[in-house]
């Protein structure tokens, strides 16, 4: 409700006295609903938007080729530091069979 009391503040004092106060009311909840009701719509429309005009896929991917490998590795290494035991682990298996 905060939205829609920005939205028309200035105008708020002449549409409760044209509306009257319970209609003003009803008119701020609605439109809070119809924000609400489109937003996944919205979030959809500007993911998409944001993804072509940012073009993050190809910025990060310059970006990470740039990186020496010790910075390439301190990025990734996060993401495999949960189960490195079990890579680990694996590369011992594999490589002994190998």
């Amino acid at each position: 409700l905060l939205f829609t009391d920005k939205l028309i503040s200035e105008l708020k004092p002449i549409a409760i006295a044209a509306m009257g106060a319970q209609k003003f009311a009803q008119m701020k909840e609605d439109i809070a609903q119809k924000v609400l009701d489109n937003i996944p719509d919205v979030i959809d429309q500007s993911y998409v938007y944001t993804q072509q005009a940012l073009d993050m896929e190809t910025t990060i991917r310059e970006k990470m080729q740039e990186l020496p490998p010790d910075e390439f590795e301190g990025v990734l290494h996060p993401a495999f530091q949960e189960d490195e035991l079990t890579l680990i682990f694996l590369g011992g298996v594999l490589g002994s069979l190998v």
